[in-house]
């Protein structure tokens, strides 16, 4: 990725959220745009209070402990960062980060109006625009 690109789930609260070989919110709003962000990768947490936490479910489905707390979560701004990661900024101040992965598919974030976006490997992130 040359330069940050946003990502367009802002608005969206966090309704769900799965837990199996990935980290998987799913996101709604009152009028009826929907997305999924799916983290199958390593992952970091800051929470509003400043504490912070990583994990990787895949690794160790325990570490998704601290991000129970985004349930019900507004999404403020969410962006592709410089190095191919996802950064997901919620409106009580906490930030999810999904780092971009070398070997591995990282993140995927896809909605209901068509928009899809995911981290492959060797950090490669392609988008599929809404058109």
């Amino acid at each position: 990725m040359d330069e940050p690109r946003s990502l367009p789930i802002d608005g969206l609260t966090v309704t769900r959220i799965a837990i199996d070989d990935s980290l998987t919110l799913f996101c709604r709003a009152g009028d009826g745009r929907a997305a999924e962000i799916r983290i199958d990768g390593r992952f970091s947490l800051r929470a509003a209070d400043g504490a912070t936490s990583e994990g990787c479910v895949e690794d160790n489905p325990s570490s998704a402990g601290p991000a129970l707390n985004l349930i019900l979560g507004l999404i403020r701004a969410a962006r592709i960062d410089e190095g191919g990661g996802a950064v997901i900024d919620f409106a009580d101040g906490t930030s999810l980060a999904a780092d971009a992965e070398e070997h591995f598919v990282s993140w995927e974030v896809s909605t209901s109006a068509g928009f899809h976006a995911v981290c492959l490997a060797d950090r490669d992130v392609v988008v599929k625009d809404v058109v």
